[in-house]
């Protein structure tokens, strides 16, 4: 029995998926509602997607646009600062490492913290610039700036 092409099409491309989800939520419990919502809308969208599309574009406009509306309802509610915010790390050191990393991308725009978190998820700078709508020499720039701003955010 073969499997569903949107269930092949979500699991192939779940990385965008979760990149897009760390972009937006610092919680894991958000990530994964955000997640939830994007595949929702993604099968919603499913009818009118083109296959001549690249389908990681696809998916990625559809998944920052639910990121985008998942945000802006969020900013209408009252934040909470969950217990076991620390969840990605097992090491202390590491933790707390990651976790000032963490914070740091967050203060950033968001279209700033879409870009990093592809960069470290390992996406390379053409297909960053082709999910992002810029070009890769635009990427390459803003790699640049971003990285500028991490800095100086480190050392005042």
């Amino acid at each position: 029995m073969t499997q569903h092409p949107f269930l092949t099409l979500v699991e192939k491309h779940s990385a965008a998926i979760d990149a897009v989800c760390r972009s937006f939520c610092h919680r894991r419990e958000d990530r994964e509602d955000l997640r939830q919502d994007i595949i929702v809308n993604l099968w919603q969208g499913w009818q009118h997607y083109r296959p001549q599309a690249k389908a990681v574009t696809w998916v990625w406009r559809v998944a920052v646009n639910t990121g985008i509306s998942w945000w802006r309802h969020r900013k209408r509610q009252v934040e909470t600062t969950a217990i076991d915010r620390l969840d990605f790390a097992e090491d202390l050191t590491d933790r707390e490492a990651a976790e000032r990393l963490h914070e740091l991308v967050g203060r950033l725009p968001q279209r700033d913290r879409q870009l990093i978190q592809l960069y470290l998820d390992g996406w390379k700078q053409g297909e960053i610039g082709e999910m992002l709508g810029i070009s890769e020499t635009n990427v390459q720039t803003r790699m640049a700036r971003i990285k500028a701003k991490l800095r100086k955010m480190i050392t005042p």
